[in-house]
């Protein structure tokens, strides 16, 4: 690994370090949920820290012939330009249908050749996570043009 890769792990981990801190001045709540507001946020800060010690101390990785793989850049930013657009669009196509979207495109942009895998990821992971948040966390999601078509 270069150095540029250690480099953005010790900037990882200089980022947890500060979240974790500011996660843990968080002031407990007196009601509501057992594990207070500070749950998440403090796990969500280790997991950052261990990414962080992880990138910044991996032994290098070259490829063969001693050279790493060449910059994707123009799929990188195909990636950030398509979730801008899902996320401005969410609310007008709808959960379901703009997740499905998002992750067939995504998969396809990043290397997936077939057709039935594609969908079937992109199916099942979003109306897994919808009915995650719908029917069992009781969290509301646009269905967009889905409603209009429901009627």
């Amino acid at each position: 690994m270069k150095s540029e890769g250690r480099l953005g792990g010790v900037c990882v981990l200089a980022f947890a370090v500060a979240y974790l801190a500011v996660a843990l001045s968080i002031p407990a709540a007196s009601v509501g949920d057992p594990l207070g507001p500070t749950a998440f946020p403090v796990v969500l800060g280790c997991f950052m820290v261990l990414l962080g010690v992880t990138l910044a101390t991996r032994p290098d990785q070259a490829r063969e012939g001693g050279h790493e793989a060449p910059g994707r850049w123009g799929i990188v930013a195909a990636l950030a330009g398509f979730l801008g657009i899902y996320g401005y669009s969410l609310p007008f196509v709808g959960y379901p249908l703009g997740t499905f979207l998002f992750l067939g495109v995504t998969a396809r942009l990043l290397g997936e050749r077939s057709w039935p895998v594609t969908v079937g990821f992109s199916a099942s992971i979003s109306l897994g996570i919808y009915l995650l948040f719908t029917q069992v966390l009781d969290v509301p999601l646009p269905l967009g043009i889905i409603e209009g078509i429901r009627g």
